[in-house]
């Protein structure tokens, strides 16, 4: 969201789109990057719970495209009464081949990975080769002299990750020796008969966590318990991984520790409060999504199942 909004906030505001709108759309469109895959929270609910992670970003695709066509037609009718201005087609072609590169990433990776070129884990050393031979030879921003501390900088990111990653792996073979999430699913059962009821609580437990903590660390604390839970219902891992993404995605709008709140804040410099206001119909029609997601499972299970 840094990256585009840091270009699209001051181009918006120029083109005199409303305030509130602007950083509303901008905050919104900010979160689809872990529901359309390639996605990090998926990779992360695919280890800590054993699902496969090409179904996960097959099924990351019918979400996706809901929330963006919804957010998009209300984008629509919001600026309905605003002036319009002829498209450009020399000026798209232009952006188009400027863009070109950045456009075949996901294309490489996620048609080498469906067509069985290469795993979803190998696909990140193949987009590191792809962006290394881009950014040297084709933008030749990249020169030989600062690897080191394009390494060095990847090294401390990923080094952050891997102790919470191995914390959290081994807490699920801990919790799976001790029956934890059998006894959890036991206990619900007891007091819980409707898979409806059930979805609805762990609905409003991952939006109040959602507010509170951040993706990974919700997806690392809380999938091995609920997955597990949420299979004994009746549904299923890829559908349930895709609903926990779906809530905690809403939680990068919510405050107090909505990111993209905090990352706006700092980014545009507007008061935290204006942020909350403009982020509330956006919160509301990723809601609705959700909810439409929850009813009818075949939008994220459409390209999972083969129906294509």
């Amino acid at each position: 969201m840094l990256a585009v909004g840091s270009v699209l906030y001051p181009a918006m505001r120029a083109a005199n789109y409303d305030n509130k709108f602007t950083l509303g759309a901008i905050m919104s469109g900010g979160t689809l990057g872990i529901i359309i895959p390639p996605s990090i929270p998926m990779i992360i609910y695919g280890l800590v719970t054993e699902t496969s992670i090409v179904d996960l970003f097959a099924a990351g695709f019918g979400p996706g495209i809901l929330l963006t066509i919804v957010l998009s037609a209300y984008a629509v009718w919001v600026n309905r009464r605003r002036p319009t201005e002829r498209l450009d087609g020399r000026e798209l072609r232009d952006s188009f081949r400027r863009g070109i590169w950045a456009f075949l990433m996901p294309v490489i990776l996620l048609g080498g990975i469906y067509s069985g070129w290469f795993t979803a884990t190998e696909a990140a050393a193949v987009a590191l080769a792809y962006a290394m031979v881009v950014e040297v030879f084709v933008h030749k921003e990249l020169r030989l002299r600062d690897f080191y501390n394009v390494v060095l900088d990847a090294s401390k990111l990923g080094g952050s990750l891997f102790p919470v990653l191995a914390v959290a792996l081994s807490l699920n073979i801990i919790l799976i020796e001790h029956r934890v999430p059998q006894d959890m699913v036991s206990f619900m059962q007891s007091y819980i008969d409707s898979p409806l009821m059930f979805m609805l609580l762990v609905n409003v437990l991952l939006l109040i966590v959602g507010c509170l903590m951040t993706t990974g660390e919700a997806i690392l604390v809380l999938a091995p318990l609920l997955a597990p839970v949420a299979a004994a219902y009746g549904y299923d891992k890829v559908v349930f991984g895709l609903i926990m993404i779906l809530n905690l995605e809403i939680g990068y709008l919510t405050p107090p520790v909505g990111l993209n709140l905090i990352v706006a804040m700092g980014a545009f410099k507007q008061p935290f409060g204006l942020l909350c206001r403009a982020a509330v119909p956006f919160i509301v029609l990723m809601l609705l999504c959700l909810m439409l997601v929850i009813w009818q499972p075949w939008i994220a299970m459409y390209l999972v199942d083969g129906k294509f």
